[in-house]
């Protein structure tokens, strides 16, 4: 079945803890709860034998998003675009040793339509009707996503004990609600929350080309004035500026990334601006908006935009892999999220476009994530960037004249996919050889250096020094080990390379002329600082 995916965590690798054969014992959970939506904001219920939930789904092995999408759309017949994490909440049980993490996603239906599976009864709920059933349910429920759907583009946390009294499930929130998400985006959520919904339809309409929502956010009589491609300026009907996206697919995602900027309220008046992206930022407009209010409910009765010109920035290129296991085998890996925020943020401090090359495009596989880090949680969060990891650039799409250098990401998936393809071999040696640029290289990354050549057929590795995850710290006792297609510092010695590294946790960075490469995830942000200083110093 096809879907349609956008997701702000749309590729985290979910583990159970600690994970138990039976509910009795001392069990670390986690589940999924999806809150599904159609194009008048209903939210999809199920009826159990409990009473009426939103669709769920519990495991005990790491999985990511995606496979519970799939799995829950094979089960039930489901077909949803967007599904966004918006909360991350702990329930503890007083009469059993279990602790459940909740993780709840809100999507949208790309049909509008009831699930296809018989032998469950699902309604669409008004929210207040949905709140109420799920309340009945287990107050906890409820709560949650009456917050989440309250603050549609905060991502919330909290914890909840849930007890059993008289034979009755009962919970009590033991942690307020407090937002995951940056600040800025709290603040924005913390208006009208209905001013906020109205602007989430013209943006979810003109983003997924659903012509009927995004008519949906505009009083019938609004007034848009606009510059065409022609330059002229003119004015615009919401039904005329809709038929902007009446020929793409109703339900895929074109491109445009939008954000709210700011919100302004006055009693029943509202100004709001909304930054909107194209692919790669290759152009940004500002789009404001004069909003009225209507019978309780909020119109937008004006719009304009003014086009964004951003100054021309260096780019480098990120390799990624899209191994999901290590070889043949059933053990997950991914790319390291700590190596990609670590870098990610040092040059886009440096005002760098950053883009994704992966071997086969679209989404990438993550592995260590730690929402205890400051900096994975700042870009966990941030739909832009998990965006970009969720559509790398196939090698087909890069043009290598771009790009000032080139990294290799690390993580278990590096092994694999990324070593041995030509294509990117070729971007690779393009950026370093052709365009003198930076090969650059952390932990598991460096595996994606040592086929490669220069002009004259030596082996670039020839007569460096070069670091990356040494074989030594590898436990090769382990089944992952023996999924290796070769050893890092064994191959790199072996084509001439003096390959260093220093005592397990601490970070080893070698430089050699425009070849710079690290140890470990310790390295990431020295190697790219590295980068930055050697391009500036090029300039001089």
């Amino acid at each position: 079945m096809k879907k349609y995916i956008q997701v702000v965590a749309m590729l985290l690798t979910i583990q159970c803890i600690n994970a138990q054969s039976t509910i009795d014992e001392d069990v670390n959970t986690t589940i999924i709860r999806l809150i599904i939506l159609n194009d008048n904001g209903d939210i999809l219920l199920k009826k159990a034998t409990v009473g009426w939930l939103t669709i769920d789904t519990a495991f005990k092995k790491r999985q990511t998003i995606n496979e519970v999408i799939d799995s829950l759309s094979i089960k039930y017949g489901i077909s949803i675009s967007q599904p966004n994490l918006k909360g991350v909440f702990t329930h503890k049980y007083a009469f059993k040793n279990t602790t459940y993490i909740r993780q709840l996603y809100v999507a949208r239906s790309t049909t509008n339509e009831l699930p296809t599976n018989k032998n469950v009864e699902f309604i669409w709920a008004p929210k207040e009707e949905a709140i109420e059933k799920l309340s009945g349910t287990l107050p906890a429920i409820g709560e949650m996503v009456n917050q989440i759907i309250a603050y549609p583009d905060v991502v919330w946390g909290g914890s909840f004990l849930v007890d059993r009294k008289n034979g009755k499930i009962t919970s009590k929130m033991t942690e307020d609600f407090y937002p995951i998400s940056a600040p800025s985006t709290y603040r924005e959520a913390s208006y009208d929350p209905a001013v906020v919904q109205t602007l989430q339809k013209y943006m979810d309409g003109s983003s997924y080309n659903k012509r009927e929502m995004l008519l949906s956010a505009f009083a019938d009589n609004a007034t848009l004035y606009l510059t065409n491609r022609d330059g002229d300026f003119k004015r615009y009907s919401p039904s005329a500026y809709a038929d902007f996206f009446k020929n793409d697919e109703k339900g895929t995602f074109n491109g445009r990334v939008a954000k709210i900027l700011d919100i302004t309220i006055t009693k029943d008046i509202a100004t709001a601006k909304v930054e909107i992206a194209g692919p790669n930022r290759a152009w940004v407009y500002i789009d404001l908006f004069l909003l009225k209010k209507f019978k309780n409910e909020w119109k937008i009765s004006s719009k304009t935009a003014t086009r964004v010109d951003e100054t021309p920035k260096n780019a480098v290129l990120f390799v990624v892999s899209n191994a999901h296991y290590y070889a043949n085998s059933d053990i997950p890996t991914g790319n390291s999220f700590s190596e990609i925020v670590n870098a990610y943020d040092v040059f886009k401090k440096a005002n760098y476009t950053i883009d994704f090359v992966s071997p086969k495009g679209g989404a990438v596989p993550l592995a260590y994530i730690n929402t205890s880090d400051e900096m994975s949680k700042k870009y966990l969060y941030d739909p832009q960037f998990m965006n970009a990891l969720k559509n790398t650039k196939s090698p087909s799409e890069i043009d290598a004249s771009k790009y000032k250098a080139i990294q290799y990401i690390g993580g278990g998936a590096a092994m694999f996919g990324v070593p041995d393809n030509k294509e990117i071999q070729t971007i690779a040696m393009d950026i370093y050889e052709k365009y003198n640029g930076i090969l650059s290289s952390v932990c598991h990354g460096t595996a994606g250096i040592v086929n490669l050549k220069t002009k004259d057929g030596k082996y670039v590795v020839d007569g460096k020094s070069v670091s990356g995850y040494p074989d030594d710290y590898e436990n090769k006792d382990a089944p992952y080990f023996k999924t290796f297609p070769f050893l890092i510092k064994k191959t790199i010695e072996e084509r001439g390379g003096d390959f260093k590294f220093s005592e397990r946790g601490k970070f080893t960075l070698e430089v050699d002329g425009r070849l710079v490469t690290g140890q470990n995830f310790q390295s990431s942000k020295p190697v790219s600082l590295k980068v930055i200083e050697l391009i500036a110093a090029m300039k001089k």
